[in-house]
């Protein structure tokens, strides 16, 4: 006897994954900091000294910081729990979440060793993979979303390509130049988007933003 095929696994699970390894990632952020506050009380400082001495450490750990939490929250809005989990997918999202681990480590370089372009471009570069991945599981998403005739944002990749392509210049003014005020360039993020969708580079929003796959009438 014939039995049915299992139902596609969704991907709720990997997103509880992937939300907890994000926590995890923000939180071994503040290592580093931690172990100069113990030396700084050992020491006596007062707050003023420390965050003298420690300014750049403490303004590394902030921009990673929100950093980290963008693009959490652009993968918020990519990943969508009901969507059929694939060994591509799977492949990709886990691929991005090591970009994201890495993050606390080139943070640490970057917080405590003199300003240079292999660290410049090790951060910088971090960064632009890891949007470019989120480019591409958007990219996957919508697809596999169409191909189950889920409801799917026409746009769903624009922002991850918007940011991918600032974070990539960042890294060749970098390169040039080193320095870590090229991301202030991210502040055009929304402009670059709403570039992208108005020359339907990534595809025209429907009047409701909303693209509906049809769904055949049953026989």
């Amino acid at each position: 006897m014939d039995t049915a095929p299992p139902p596609p696994r969704s991907s709720e699970r990997l997103i509880s994954f992937l939300d907890a390894a994000v926590a995890i990632a923000l939180t071994l952020l503040i290592l580093p900091l931690m172990e100069s506050v113990s030396e700084a009380v050992d020491e006596q400082q007062t707050l003023g000294d420390y965050a003298g001495e420690h300014s750049w450490q403490l303004l590394a750990f902030a921009l990673s910081f929100l950093i980290i939490a963008m693009f959490w929250r652009m993968h918020h809005g990519i990943q969508s729990p009901d969507t059929p989990l694939t060994q591509q997918h799977l492949t990709l999202q886990l691929a991005w979440l090591f970009t994201i681990t890495l993050m606390p480590v080139v943070t640490a370089l970057t917080g405590g060793l003199d300003t240079d372009r292999p660290l410049v471009a090790s951060y910088i570069g971090n960064l632009a993979v890891s949007a470019w991945l989120l480019f591409v599981i958007a990219v996957v998403e919508r697809r596999d979303r169409r191909a189950a005739g889920l409801v799917v944002d026409a746009t769903l990749p624009a922002t991850p390509l918007a940011v991918a392509l600032l974070f990539t210049l960042c890294l060749l003014l970098a390169l040039l130049v080193p320095s870590y005020s090229w991301l202030f360039l991210m502040a055009l993020s929304g402009l670059v988007r709403s570039l992208l969708v108005r020359s339907g580079v990534v595809g025209r929003e429907h009047p409701s933003g909303i693209e509906k796959r049809a769904v055949p009438p049953a026989p």
